[in-house]
């Protein structure tokens, strides 16, 4: 009796099999972040990005993050770059936008959560007042696939 009142008792909001299908944040952060400053030319962080292989860019105003630059901000700023007068140089300040940021604690659902709720396709992760990390759509996604499992037919993702 006293085991089925301890099941009675206690009610589980998921079976625990799927309570890690929501990884904490620290799980899968890349913690390799490639910064700039307000003042940095948008050519440079198109340049830095392509030089490092990343798609986005946190924004640093001394120690403080202000908001994140992605790809698709900077191809804008690159287009706007041309105008009736000639060629202007836009910096980041006048491209970025702004960024969520995330406890490492949280859930990779928070992060979708936030990632919707901006418009934006990453979040930031951080540890107390220092940034750690970036986690965008793609980890979400990549996230999700491998717990779905291979797809019939396909090539399955590697395990996490």
């Amino acid at each position: 009796m006293g085991q089925q009142d301890d099941r009675t008792r206690f009610r589980l909001d998921a079976p625990p099999e799927t309570v890690d299908d929501d990884p904490p944040l620290h799980a899968v952060v890349a913690s390799r972040l490639v910064a700039v400053t307000p003042q940095t030319p948008v050519r440079t962080a198109l340049d830095l990005m392509l030089a490092h292989d990343v798609h986005h860019l946190p924004v640093f105003a001394g120690p403080r993050c202000i908001g994140l630059v992605a790809e698709s901000d900077l191809l804008r700023g690159v287009a706007a770059q041309w105008g009736p007068l000639g060629q202007a140089v836009l910096t980041v300040a006048e491209v970025h936008g702004p960024v969520a940021v995330l406890p490492s604690s949280a859930p990779l659902s928070a992060a979708a959560a936030a990632m919707a709720a901006d418009g934006r396709d990453a979040v930031l992760v951080a540890d107390g007042d220092r940034i750690d990390g970036i986690v965008t759509a793609s980890d979400v996604v990549g996230v999700v696939a491998r717990r779905a499992g291979p797809v019939p037919g396909g090539v399955p993702g590697p395990p996490i």
